[in-house]
């Protein structure tokens, strides 16, 4: 839900992104045979927001909140398929800074 609402977010303020965002150090643990967590770090640096209406890249200054933690929770549903259950982030994680 969390990810729906700041994907809504944007659209409501006429915005999307652009650019890259690399995403590195991913560890995976296999809970059980119907639940796993994995954590892996986000850089953010290179990412941007883009004004849809004109074009126009908003271009922000690198800062240690550029970098961001994550950590997600999925599990099998009833049919087999893995779902997200539980995502959170930090920013400014330091394990995540190159």
């Amino acid at each position: 839900m969390a990810a729906q609402d700041w994907v809504q977010s944007f659209k409501k303020a006429g915005w999307t992104v652009t650019g890259t965002v690399r995403y590195t150090d991913r560890q995976v643990s296999v809970e059980s045979k119907d639940r796993a967590s994995l954590t892996y770090c986000g850089d953010e640096s290179k990412g941007y927001t883009k004004v849809i209406k004109t074009g126009v890249i908003e271009h922000t200054k690198v800062t240690q909140n550029s970098y961001v933690a994550y950590g997600a929770e999925v599990q099998k549903n009833d049919k087999g398929v893995w779902e997200l259950v539980r995502i959170a982030s930090t920013r400014g994680a330091d394990k995540c800074k190159p």
